[in-house]
């Protein structure tokens, strides 16, 4: 629990014995962390709002915007005005999770699935128990310095990324930029958790990230991502440096794409010399289909290295090898994917974790991790890698997802002898 949410409980709490009726019980009913989403009007948001709530408006926008939710199971709040309920009850109808209140001016009442609150007593409620704030503009909130009222993605990360991004950001002392690579990014949740929460986390590391992906579509959702957590400026830290449309290749290569449809692969600078030139300057040369990239141990790697590559719910296991050089001393390359147990992988699992899915049909066996395949390819690494480096199995770890399938997270780590 946060200490401003638990400041704010035991006020609640002392109200709550004293026989009152507390207009926030909908919000202390809720499990940590509490997830808040605002659909009210800008101007009413910044007047009034919960701390660290998260604000989408008009109500609209949602569609675009689905991928930002919780997970199906996770309840969580969604405050809006009366006058916007059809509009509301309407935009969550397929979300049981949602706590719908409404907020209003007339005498409260209350229904099985939605709530109606007194406004003012509301907000009341909500100063006297230090959770009320108010901004001046979406972007200012966010990217303010050592805010109390950093809004709090709805989506959760990764529990092996969240793991690895805490590992290295403590082995840190010092003020220090860290890059992250995420290969087949997706909707980009993963990503934006990275470099959006670092602004909240008591570290002294910033993050630069780029994301990559085939599906366009995807690439989409995750632009509007980056773009609605002020995390495109390249004045400022964390940013996302680029999203890119490319592709992993059967032949073991990155192939920027082009055009309509599935696009078309870059697979020459002259094919497309600015989008290959692109590439090349965030240090991506050496995954390209043509590389002049040149020994392992050039200031490129130190400069436009990578702290971290993500592979997650995705395995370019032709791509794998070539990632090595990409990555800067202590830096870690994460592969969190389905796999194929072996027999004391079974038992371990089912150890673990009885209420794991151990035997799944999708994805096929073929596309997922093998038995003695990370194994082998960090030795094929260590055959590779520059002097006075190599790679170690950080950490190994078998856990299950939201649908309770058994997966493989492993975190190789490039160290220094």
């Amino acid at each position: 629990m946060s200490a401003l949410d638990h400041v704010a409980e035991q006020k609640y709490m002392i109200a709550s014995s004293a026989g009152l009726v507390n207009p926030l019980w909908p919000y202390f009913s809720l499990e940590e962390p509490r997830l808040v989403l605002d659909v009210r009007s800008d101007s009413a948001f910044h007047q009034a709002h919960l701390a660290n709530s998260y604000h989408i408006y008009p109500i609209a926008e949602l569609k675009s915007r689905y991928s930002y939710l919780p997970p199906r199971n996770v309840p969580f709040l969604v405050i809006a005005d009366q006058d916007q309920r059809h509009q509301v009850a309407e935009a969550f109808a397929s979300t049981p999770a949602a706590r719908l209140i409404y907020l209003l001016e007339a005498t409260p009442t209350s229904s099985f699935q939605s709530t109606k609150v007194n406004r003012e007593a509301f907000f009341a409620s909500a100063q006297q128990c230090g959770l009320l704030r108010t901004s001046g503009s979406h972007q200012d909130r966010i990217t303010a310095t050592h805010s109390d009222d950093m809004p709090n993605l709805l989506f959760r990360p990764s529990p092996a990324v969240q793991r690895t991004v805490l590992n290295l950001e403590s082995s840190h002392s010092t003020a220090h930029t860290l890059r992250v690579l995420d290969l087949g990014c997706g909707a980009a949740r993963d990503l934006a958790w990275i470099l959006h929460a670092s602004r909240s986390r008591i570290s002294p590391c910033s993050w630069i990230g780029v994301g990559v992906d085939n599906w366009k579509a995807a690439l989409s959702r995750a632009q509007l991502l980056m773009e609605d957590l002020c995390l495109t400026s390249e004045e400022r830290k964390p940013r996302c440096e680029s999203m890119l449309w490319a592709k992993c290749s059967d032949a073991g290569y990155l192939d920027p794409l082009v055009g309509s449809g599935k696009g078309k692969s870059v697979l020459s600078p002259e094919d497309d010399a600015e989008l290959w030139q692109r590439h090349v300057a965030l240090g991506l040369e050496a995954l390209l289909p043509v590389s002049t990239a040149q020994s392992q141990e050039s200031e490129d790697v130190r400069e436009r290295g990578f702290d971290l590559i993500l592979s997650i719910r995705f395995h370019p296991r032709s791509l794998l090898p070539r990632l090595s050089s990409l990555v800067r001393t202590s830096g870690i390359v994460l592969l969190s994917h389905f796999v194929t147990l072996s027999p004391t992988e079974r038992f371990i699992a089912a150890e673990a974790h009885p209420e794991a899915i151990l035997d799944y049909e999708s994805p096929p066996h073929e596309g997922r991790i093998q038995p003695g395949e990370v194994e082998a390819l960090v030795e094929r690494w260590n055959k590779l890698v520059e002097a006075g480096c190599k790679w170690v199995v950080a950490e190994e770890l078998l856990e299950p997802i939201e649908d309770r399938r058994i997966i493989k997270s492993i975190a190789l780590r490039k160290v220094a002898m």
